[in-house]
């Protein structure tokens, strides 16, 4: 799967099957400090999801697994 956009190191992940949003964003190496966090698209399954990385730390429950092939762009923030 890939992590692209605004992380630290832009990349291919490798799938695991007990993989989430949060676990494949800290394999990226993490947030860079131009991300914007409320704005995480997710390509799973033919369909964009946009999530809010600050509610899924409040509620972890949140944190969807993801499938292989899913793809994870992070926007950059426009303060």
């Amino acid at each position: 799967m890939n992590v692209d956009g605004e992380v630290k190191s832009p990349q291919r992940v490798v799938y695991t099957a007990d993989m989430t949003l949060l676990s494949a964003i800290n394999a990226a190496g993490g947030f860079s400090e131009y991300a914007n966090q409320a704005k995480i698209q997710v390509m799973h399954g033919g369909k964009t999801i946009l999530l809010d990385v600050r509610n899924l730390r409040k509620d972890p429950s949140l944190d969807i697994t993801l499938q292989p092939g899913d793809r994870i762009y992070i926007p950059r923030t426009f303060w």
